[in-house]
């Protein structure tokens, strides 16, 4: 079978000259797939040849050399012109495709599809995805936890991605990525740019193989400017104070998870600027729970022994990272979604808290561990719920209240209005 977009054949209809095509093989040829018509890793060259419907060609007369896929489109002078039933991309285009076999052309069946109009349909009356093809989302972080969340905005109709992340993924990755073995080796940022135009083709995605560090901090600052909405997915504490800073200073929510260790639960962090607690409210308020985190690489186990006795690497499984990547997203539409009037709204009573736990397991050595059994109850602290819990801001947080003036009240000092400027300016 040969797969085309309608959008393809459109573009064809007023030319006279062939086009080309470039096509994903797939199962040993039996598809081709020309959705996405990049000539990109694996695709195969193909001809699209736009005739009249009363023509006679030949499939070895059109096309290069090289193809491995021939798709003719017969098109009448008007729209409704009795031709026989066929795959048809467009009013009065009937579709012939042939493939290359056995060093012969042989006709294949074509499945013309309008991706424009039916990306959403599936959803249509759940989620009007057209008003989020505008909202852009910036990423920091594309690990199994970030990944997941982020494709499930694509899925919902995000139209346009702003994806930082030096990392590359490694074999010990893939367990718990949405990416497979074949992308080994590759930086975690093509390999979700791709998953996503793979979602939606009209996607705009931007991605930099950047370390969100001191160094990087401007460009930094430029996605958060231009983004709606920003999604924290490292658990590197200088990369997270850098983002929830630059987007208290920039006035852009952020949503911020991460996995205690072994992904015996997780945690979910929302950030409206200067309405909620920020993240470094929440590390001054609840240190313990913000130190707790899981540890997925040797480099991560290195970061944090201060001895020389060696911190384990404690990955989670993949279906206990699940929970909160999910959450994450659902945090994330209902944001993008504020001014919107959808079936949607009446979740705006139920996600009011701006920090949220979910436990997988009652673990030993924790303060879960003595939880009640999941059983049959419907009341009190259980695993596998999520709960909101209510954290409010520091007035004396260094990064979203007023520190100065907190500490120099507490002393009884009195600081001097230009002083206050010039260390607020530094």
């Amino acid at each position: 079978m040969i797969v085309i977009s309608s959008d393809i054949v459109e573009s064809a209809k007023g030319c006279e000259a062939s086009r080309d095509l470039f096509l994903g093989a797939r199962d040993n040829g039996d598809v081709y797939n020309a959705l996405m018509n990049e000539d990109g890793p694996g695709a195969v060259p193909g001809t699209l040849h736009v005739s009249e419907c009363d023509a006679t060609v030949p499939v070895q007369t059109i096309g290069k050399p090289a193809d491995r896929v021939r798709v003719i489109a017969f098109r009448s002078p008007v729209a409704d012109d009795g031709l026989p039933a066929g795959p048809t991309g467009a009013a009065g285009v009937r579709l012939q495709g042939f493939v290359l076999r056995d060093g012969g052309w042989q006709e294949s069946p074509v499945l013309c599809v309008p991706v424009k109009q039916e990306l959403h349909s599936r959803i249509s009356g759940l989620l009007e995805t057209d008003v989020l093809k505008d909202k852009c989302v910036f990423e920091g972080g594309l690990g199994s936890g970030g990944a997941p969340a982020i494709m499930e905005l694509a899925k919902a109709g995000v139209g346009r991605f702003l994806l930082m992340d030096h990392d590359r993924l490694e074999v010990a990755n893939i367990t718990r990525h949405i990416a497979g073995l074949a992308d080994v080796g590759r930086y975690k940022t093509k390999v979700m740019a791709e998953l996503i135009r793979g979602k939606n083709p009209d996607a705009d995605v931007q991605a930099w193989e950047t370390k969100i560090c001191w160094d990087s901090i401007e460009h930094v600052r430029q996605c958060v400017r231009t983004a709606d909405l920003v999604l924290c997915g490292t658990d590197e504490p200088v990369s997270r104070n850098i983002l929830n800073s630059v987007c208290v200073e920039e006035d852009t929510p952020l949503i911020m998870a991460g996995a205690f260790r072994r992904a015996y639960g997780g945690q979910v962090l929302r950030v409206r600027p200067h309405r909620s607690p920020c993240y470094q409210c929440f590390v001054m308020s609840l240190p313990d729970q913000a130190r707790d985190h899981e540890i997925a690489t040797a480099d991560q186990a290195q970061r944090i022994a201060y001895s020389d006795r060696d911190v384990p690497i404690e990955p989670g499984l993949s279906t206990d990272i699940a929970p909160i990547s999910q959450m994450v997203a659902k945090l994330g539409v209902q944001e993008l979604l504020q001014d919107e009037p959808t079936t949607m709204r009446s979740l705006d009573e139920d996600l009011v808290a701006p920090w949220y736990i979910w436990i997988n397991r009652r673990e030993q050595g924790t303060e879960y561990e003595k939880l009640p059994p999941l059983g049959f109850s419907l009341d009190g602290f259980r695993i596998l719920r999520w709960y909101g819990i209510e954290l409010e801001r520091r007035p004396d947080c260094p990064c979203c209240g007023d520190f100065i003036g907190h500490v120099a009240h507490e002393e009884g000092i009195e600081v001097a209005a230009e002083d206050l400027a010039a260390f607020e300016a530094r």
